[in-house]
């Protein structure tokens, strides 16, 4: 034994041992066991099934906390990154998924705690949805033409993607411009899946990708609508007004038919015996080839109709005087001069009662037609117009001297 301490090895192992003894000395006082707490260490979300579902909101990044064991020297380099943070999304279904983490740390360094332990994953199944194409029409055609509801080629396309992305979408537009178009318009144009706010939805995928879009052009005339009225109000009773509404419709034909096309009447309307204020929906009587358009549609004439009202009333008179200052000649000759009796005209005037009162001279134009007549003395009968719905009932005298001399 003496011997074996004696001898070189038994030196050499001595050695050895101090030396380790003085390296552990050495790493416990100058790199000393140490815990270190590595915030921020990001979770990998594994094993999600992308045909079935997506991250309901893929903005939201997963983090823990992990605290950590080492040499001061190992832990002071230690980053997030060097450190694994999973959770398994295998099975999991639509909605709101508790999910454990699981956490790997370096072989070197020991791992003592982290949190949180768990993370609430919300899951959105991949859905399909049809929806209807949206044409957008920009621009204005050509003047005299209008252009009339667009068709897409195919109507619809098939929606596919999460499942609150597919739902926020409102449109499927294609936009096709007609600025300037005299003729129907064909394009082969992209569709842009939108929001409520216009805005592109990146998140969902579309099949087709383009649609084929017809937009008709066609020419176009705005004309007025005629009431046709027949028979008349009870005897004593009167039209006060007419109205029709819509009173202007904007109509399409062929050009040469448009072009002679300056109003439309409609269908009978018999207010024979009335006494009260009439209101129909009466349809226009439109000509051969002429449509009605309305709204970007060629409606169908059948289904039109104008609100047409007839106001009726009882039948009121009044009496206005006239001079013979106010007589107006037309038609004489310019080298005759006319003197006309001097007496007063009362023309007695028929109309609604509830505007009777409306009637004065300045609005009833009275005259004689001298046209023919020649130098000397004549009786001549007295005319007189008034405006609708007024009429002249009696004129007294209706027939008044005039002498022409000339000038």
């Amino acid at each position: 034994m003496v011997r074996f301490f004696s001898s070189d090895l038994a030196i050499k192992i001595f050695s050895v041992l101090a030396a380790v003894l003085m390296w552990m000395y050495v790493m416990n006082e100058q790199n000393p066991q140490v815990t270190y707490v590595v915030r921020d260490v990001p979770v990998k979300l594994e094993n999600l099934d992308t045909s079935k579902f997506a991250l309901l909101d893929d903005a939201i990044k997963y983090f823990v906390n992990v605290k950590v064991k080492g040499r001061r020297s190992l832990i002071a380099n230690i980053k997030p990154q060097d450190i694994e943070a999973e959770a398994n999304l295998r099975g999991r279904m639509e909605g709101e998924n508790l999910l454990p983490v699981s956490v790997s740390v370096p072989g070197n360094v020991e791992l003592i705690d982290f949190s949180p332990k768990e993370i609430m994953v919300s899951l959105d199944s991949i859905v399909e949805e049809q929806m209807q194409v949206a044409v957008d029409v920009k621009g204005a055609p050509a003047d005299g033409f209008e252009w009339v509801k667009p068709v897409a080629k195919p109507q619809a396309v098939v929606l596919k993607g999460p499942r609150s992305r597919v739902d926020a979408v409102k449109t499927v537009s294609a936009q096709i411009d007609i600025s300037g178009k005299d003729s129907t318009v064909v394009n082969t144009l992209p569709l842009r899946v939108l929001d409520s706010q216009g805005k592109e939805q990146k998140d969902v995928s579309f099949r087709p990708d383009v649609v084929e879009v017809t937009v008709p052009v066609v020419p176009v005339n705005s004309v007025s609508i005629i009431p046709n009225i027949k028979g008349a109000p009870l005897e004593g009773y009167i039209i006060k007004d007419v109205q029709a509404d819509p009173s202007i419709i904007t109509v399409t034909a062929p050009e040469d038919v448009l072009k002679q096309l300056q109003s439309v009447a409609t269908e009978p309307l018999n207010i024979q015996g009335y006494t009260r204020t009439v209101v129909r929906e009466v349809k226009p009587a439109l000509p051969r080839g002429v449509k009605i358009l309305e709204d970007n549609r060629i409606d169908d004439a059948n289904a039109k109709t104008v609100r047409v009202t007839v106001e009726i009333e009882k039948i009121s008179s009044k009496s206005v005087t006239v001079s013979p200052a106010e007589i107006s000649l037309i038609d004489l000759s310019p080298e005759l001069a006319a003197d006309i009796e001097n007496t007063d005209i009362v023309l007695t005037v028929n109309g609604p009662e509830s505007i009777i009162d409306r009637v004065n001279s300045d609005a009833i134009k009275v005259y004689l037609d001298a046209a023919g007549l020649s130098e000397g003395e004549h009786h001549v009968k007295l005319r007189a117009e008034v405006p609708s719905p007024f009429f002249i009932q009696k004129i007294e005298p209706d027939i008044i001297k005039v002498t022409l001399k000339r000038l």
